[in-house]
């Protein structure tokens, strides 16, 4: 159950955590930032976190870990879901080991990464895991909300000019 969860930035006091843990669950480790994470709290401990990050063109969701004792629960579920609506681009790559656990989002396996996903396999996933892949999702288009929509369609019907209405001929 994650009923007492929240979710919310890491602060420079948890990436001595998160360091840590990221180590010993064997993940990415480069370049480790607080900033980056976003991190689970059940009664103000750290219990999951995970991670956006940058590159020069794209970004990269990682790093995600869930502490031992509280896996089964559902967090990295949050984590990732959490992190997926946070991204700050419409695609959303990863590398991972466990495809099948990232397909339930909506990831598939791409064969031709950008070229800092494939490079990084390379350089970081190599030396942590094999049969690491990389994987995207696409993020859906913001539908925009019916109140934008209403002001589009004004704007149509009744252009104006330099701000003002366009005056109407009277009929």
């Amino acid at each position: 159950m994650t009923g007492d969860v929240r979710l919310e930035p890491a602060t420079p006091a948890d990436l001595p955590a998160i360091v840590a843990c990221v180590r010993r669950f064997r993940l990415d480790d480069e370049d480790l930032a607080a900033e980056q994470f976003v991190v689970a709290r059940e009664r103000g401990r750290l219990v999951a976190f995970g991670r956006i990050k940058p590159y020069s063109r794209v970004h990269e969701l990682g790093s995600v870990g869930v502490l031992e004792a509280e896996r089964g629960r559902g967090l990295g579920e949050l984590i990732v879901r959490e992190l997926v609506r946070r991204f700050p681009t419409r695609e959303v790559y990863i590398t991972t080991d466990l495809p099948t656990y990232f397909a339930r989002f909506g990831f598939r396996r791409i064969e031709d990464p950008p070229p800092e996903i494939a490079a990084k396999i390379g350089r970081v996933c190599a030396r942590l895991r094999s049969g690491v892949v990389a994987m995207l999702v696409e993020k859906p288009r913001r539908s925009r909300g019916l109140g934008e929509l209403i002001v589009r369609e004004l704007v149509r019907r009744f252009p104006t000019r330099e701000g003002r209405p366009t005056p109407r001929s009277s009929p």
